[in-house]
């Protein structure tokens, strides 16, 4: 693919969303170490994960419509403080009750990297260049969840799980610093100091935009919801070590790198690349649930439907967060709030409620999966209707 401008911009970005990345990722080879240590089931760590992401998620509301008014910078570093802070409670933590607060508190703080990752490129870019830019920033994104729980396999092999905070807090504190010496404030000059009432009423009352919006939260739900259950399943049901666990765990995530690259392909129809990721998303559940019908459940029956799920969501990302944000250049902190926010809030109640049913076999993870992938369908047919109906992307 071509160079693009301001790429260290995006590097930057990319490394201060690595921070929310791996911090919902690199215990996930330790949560039988957890709930050992803390004596609770190893289902209940699954909490953590759930608070992280509903946290994340309803903190970028807060945070979207603040970078429209006072700028990214101040947002940007106020969240990477409450982020530190949380760290050090979950790596003091001695129960499951704290280590839920630290999470949800992680959360809170990591979710302005949400944001940002949708608004600065939607400053810094405009047209088919920011679909480009979606789909690099995208790939670099997917390069940490790889790295995540492998390094979290090592950490908790050699010094036990509470090594995996010790590192976020290290990783933390680099990047905020980082981000402080060379980041731009990027907002624009002219934009208008619009009431969020009426920003979100302007982003609501776009069909397009709801469209994009419930399948950027199927897709994310989707992904989420096989990473809250891939270690139990592993783990507790096919009984393997936290390292093992570890390994197996990143074998999708290359899929949906894959998915980002080839969403971001210049020559290639916008509808043509979304059907590809609609009907990625929606066999992937289908074949996720077919096993479980049967009673089966082995590493390939959960590998093989989660990989193809995480390309047709590694397409998926870029695309329609580019649909959703390209229409309110003006509105991008409030529209990336809604986007980021909403997404992520839907993420952890699936995860959540993925806590809540049974962990004996794949049964339960297909069938969320499955749904999600239909929710994902019925979103994108009014938008491939109309622009059949107009000849241009929606």
């Amino acid at each position: 693919m071509r160079k693009i401008a301001n790429s260290h911009l995006l590097l930057m970005l990319i490394l201060l969303t690595a921070v929310g990345q791996m911090a919902q990722t690199i215990y996930i080879p330790a949560i039988a170490d957890i709930a050992r240590d803390m004596h609770v089931r190893e289902g209940a760590v699954q909490s953590v994960m759930a608070a992280y992401l509903l946290t994340y998620g309803a903190s970028q509301l807060v945070y979207g419509p603040i970078s429209d008014r006072i700028g990214r910078r101040p947002v940007i570093f106020a969240g990477m403080l409450i982020f530190m802070l949380a760290t050090v409670i979950a790596l003091l933590s001695r129960n499951l009750t704290v280590l839920i607060i630290a999470g949800s508190l992680q959360g809170m703080g990591t979710g302005v990297a949400g944001v940002m990752a949708r608004t600065l490129p939607r400053d810094l870019y405009a047209g088919p260049a920011l679909r480009h830019a979606n789909s690099l920033l995208n790939m670099g994104i997917l390069v940490s969840p790889l790295l995540a729980p492998l390094l979290g396999g090592v950490l908790d092999t050699l010094w036990g799980w509470r090594a995996c905070f010790a590192f976020l807090l290290a990783l933390c504190v680099v990047v905020s610093f980082s981000m402080f010496r060379w980041l731009p404030e990027t907002r624009p000059a002219q934009a208008p100091r619009a009431r969020l009432i009426a920003s979100y009423k302007t982003l609501f009352g776009s069909g397009a935009f709801n469209c994009y919006l419930l399948m950027l939260i199927g897709g994310l739900a989707g992904v989420a919801v096989f990473e809250a259950c891939a270690g139990v399943l592993m783990g507790a049901g096919l009984g393997f070590n936290s390292l093992t666990v570890s390994v197996l765990f990143i074998l999708p995530i290359p899929a949906a790198f894959f998915g980002a690259w080839f969403a971001g392909r210049q020559h290639k129809r916008f509808s043509t690349l979304m059907w590809q990721a609609v009907i990625s998303c929606l066999l992937a559940g289908i074949a996720m649930w077919l096993p479980g019908w049967f009673g089966v459940m082995t590493v390939w029956t959960l590998l093989i439907p989660a990989a193809l799920f995480f390309f047709g969501a590694g397409m998926l990302f870029p695309l329609a967060t580019s649909g959703a944000m390209e229409p309110f250049p003006f509105l991008a902190g409030t529209a990336g709030a809604l986007v980021g926010g909403l997404q992520n809030c839907g993420s952890g109640l699936l995860a959540w409620s993925s806590a809540l049913l049974p962990q004996g076999g794949q049964s339960s993870l297909g069938m969320l999966m499955t749904a999600m992938g239909l929710l994902i369908l019925l979103c994108w047919l009014p938008l491939a209707h109309r622009e059949r109906l107009h000849g241009q992307p929606v």
